[in-house]
């Protein structure tokens, strides 16, 4: 497999700029430089990384140290799940909001996304060394073509990069006959997310992996791409967090949950499976990419049933243990108390009714504390 040559990326603050570098260039760099170093860290001090994964786990965890988020080379892998693609499954986050609280921020987005674009909730992602993984080569969206070439409007990944050195590696796909890529995608069902076979796509477009290089030891970092160029996961001594902004909430009502959903989510919406899941810094019933989410796939459960809390076990069809998700029970918002439900309601910030049923756990986010700009783009309130 050919390296990836470095891209000469554009680099700027200017939210018209940025959308033009990203339709010309296909990635385009945004330096956060009015969030001070120290408030990243204080921040970043706030934010754990291994909650949910304590909840679950007979024996805990440690959190990493503020040195290991900030340099992520010294960063220790711990046995959790998803550690090896070093994905941290942590939502909705104190990390997150920084950048949903940020004006210059908010600016960028509705420039890229249009006006008072929405957010669906995502997850964090920690490496500790450079690695090109190939094999992670993939493609993200459904109506991406146009003839024999990607769509000139398709939408814009975000990728927040932390600390560390951030690495990302893509194809330049700039004036690319798409027609094979097209004729792939289509084989592989025309699916919002494709992976690719790396040796096919470098056989049909020789000489266009590239990567870009990002250093987040003093500032913060944006990284934006268009989704429908294929890139890979790379792996760096980063830190970073994914945001996902969208054009509208999917309420089309889950009718069937896997044993790595909460039973809870059966019957609402997939957007209500979202609000109350952020409640406990958790994903919904699926990521933004439309995949179903999980904290565990069902492939590992063997791995790792001997090291979960019996409420996190049930006997399967075979009268084995296998894993059932639940919501945690580390939180200590009570939202069913009555006062707190008057001021839920009187900010208007609306929830399924589950979130109030007895046997609910408390939350884990105060939702109260976060302001009403939040509130809204993730859909707890309307605008107005």
């Amino acid at each position: 497999m050919d390296p990836p040559t470095e891209a000469t990326c554009y680099t700027t603050n200017d939210p018209v700029a940025i959308k033009n570098a990203i339709l010309e260039q296909g990635v385009a760099i945004v330096p956060l430089d009015s969030i001070a170093t120290e408030h990243r860290n204080a921040v970043l001090d706030a934010t754990r990384f291994y909650a949910n994964v304590n909840d679950m786990y007979k024996d805990p965890v440690d959190e990493p140290t503020l040195n290991e988020k900030l340099n992520p080379e010294t960063f220790k892998p711990r046995r959790t799940p998803m550690a090896v693609s070093g994905m941290v499954n942590e939502y909705f986050t104190p990390i997150h909001m920084l950048f949903e609280q940020d004006e210059n921020i908010q600016r960028i987005m509705d420039a890229l996304y249009g006006n008072h674009c929405k957010r669906a909730p995502n997850r964090l992602r920690i490496t500790s060394k450079f690695k090109f993984v190939p094999d992670s080569l993939h493609i993200e969206g459904k109506d991406i073509f146009q003839g024999n070439k990607l769509v000139p409007n398709a939408d814009f990944g975000c990728i927040a990069a932390i600390s560390g050195t951030r690495r990302f590696v893509f194809w330049d796909m700039k004036d690319a006959d798409a027609t094979a890529l097209h004729e792939y995608w289509n084989s592989k069902g025309g699916k919002n997310f494709t992976s690719i076979d790396p040796l096919w796509m470098q056989q049909h477009y020789p000489g266009r992996r590239r990567m870009i290089t990002v250093d987040c030891s003093k500032y913060m970092h944006l990284i934006f791409w268009t989704e429908c160029w294929p890139h890979e996961i790379a792996q760096s001594p980063s830190l970073s967090a994914f945001l996902s902004p969208i054009h509208d909430f999917n309420r089309d009502v889950i009718k069937r949950v896997c044993s790595y959903h909460p039973p809870e989510y059966l019957g609402l919406t997939k957007h209500d499976s979202n609000l109350l899941a952020v409640c406990y810094n958790r994903p919904g019933y699926e990521w933004p990419s439309g995949k179903s989410a999980h904290l565990i796939h069902a492939r590992a459960y063997n791995f790792y049933i001997d090291r979960l809390k019996d409420r996190y076990l049930c006997l399967n069809a075979k009268n084995n243990f296998t894993i059932q998700m639940q919501l945690p029970q580390h939180g200590c918002i009570d939202q069913k108390a009555a006062e707190y439900r008057q001021r839920l309601n009187a900010r208007g910030i609306k929830l399924p009714d589950v979130a109030f049923h007895a046997n609910t756990p408390n939350f884990v986010v105060d939702l109260l504390g976060l302001p009403d700009s939040v509130l809204i783009k993730y859909g707890f309130k309307q605008s107005g």
